[in-house]
């Protein structure tokens, strides 16, 4: 749902207007889905969508650069993901909340350079300016802090960390937390320490399957 709209909305740039039409109507359909999701979280991911596309009046344009901002800062590349066609998560509706809710976690946590990376690859993907990218993230961020519950920030929080997984990064990579780096730190270590476990006990096996042989082989001899 989510890498089929945004590819849409990098083909409705040329202006073809049979273009122009599937991204809007994939754009509605995907924000349709969102708000009649007996899930409130989800729901509320919808009316933020929402919120962005009326509060604009641009149609695709404006849900496209939320989502296309999220995209770029779960994978990294917003080209590569829409290319390769890269599902932030198996469900579909999950997917578009992780990346709406990483603009939430992670776009004030970006410093300069890195902003305007990502500004760049969402301007020219779709084909837009810096002040419409910057104004369509600051109203949607403002939209979910006065949406979102603090249980809806920690459902989002543990999609977008889900996601990050998904694709190889991790929630640290998004929010730069210090929390957050510690706890990537913590599993590290109880990877492996669990890699280390495994490996001492397969080592384990293998000497005691030596001298179980060699006792075999003794006894035989023997006889």
């Amino acid at each position: 749902m989510l890498i089929t709209a945004l590819a849409a909305a990098g083909h409705a740039v040329s202006g073809v207007a049979a273009a122009v039409k599937e991204a809007n109507d994939l754009t509605d359909s995907m924000i349709a889905n969102l708000k009649a999701n007996e899930n409130l979280t989800v729901n509320r991911v919808g009316r933020v969508l929402e919120g962005v596309k009326f509060g604009f009046l641009s149609g695709y344009v404006s849900p496209s650069i939320l989502t296309a901002v999220g995209v770029c800062l779960t994978t990294g590349s917003l080209t590569m993901a829409t290319g390769a066609g890269i599902a932030l998560i198996a469900n579909p509706v999950a997917g578009v909340s992780a990346a709406v809710g990483a603009v939430f976690f992670g776009w004030k946590a970006l410093n300069d350079r890195e902003r305007e990376d990502v500004i760049n690859q969402v301007g020219e993907f779709l084909k837009i300016g810096v002040e419409q990218i910057k104004a369509v993230v600051e109203f949607a961020i403002k939209l979910m802090k006065d949406l979102f519950t603090a249980d809806n920030i920690q459902e989002i929080k543990e999609t977008v960390a889900e996601a990050a997984t998904t694709v190889g990064r991790h929630i640290s990579d998004i929010t730069k937390s210090v929390g957050d780096k510690v706890a990537k730190f913590c599993q590290s270590i109880a990877r492996t320490a669990s890699s280390i476990s495994a490996g001492t006990k397969s080592a384990g096996r293998k000497v005691k399957g030596v001298f179980t042989r060699k006792k075999t082989k003794e006894a035989t001899d023997h006889d």
